[in-house]
């Protein structure tokens, strides 16, 4: 069982992702879109057994992230919007 604080950070960080559109999704559209490639994820537990911290590294046509998280769902989710952000950013350069 997860301390309080810890249960609370983990539920803002749920919410923050229902709330918008699935950001691994969308970044998986973009990538086939524009690339015609899937993105790719290597996960990784870098915690212990009684406190996990897992890895994600996340591999796409524009580069290569990582990000970490309590589970693989919050992990990948912060990587993607990192990607995303990133995409965002080399389209506004292009333009």
């Amino acid at each position: 069982m997860l301390p309080r604080d810890e249960q609370l950070e983990l539920l803002r960080e749920l919410n923050s992702s229902l709330s918008e559109e699935n950001p691994i999704k969308k970044l998986n559209e973009l990538s086939q879109t524009i690339y015609r490639e899937n993105i790719k994820f290597e996960i990784e537990n870098i915690g212990d057994q009684l406190c996990p911290i897992i890895k994600a590294d996340l591999t796409t046509p524009w580069g290569i992230y990582s990000a970490t998280g309590s589970n693989q769902k919050i992990a990948k989710t912060k990587v993607a919007e990192l990607a995303l952000a990133a995409a965002n950013e080399l389209n506004k350069s292009k333009q």
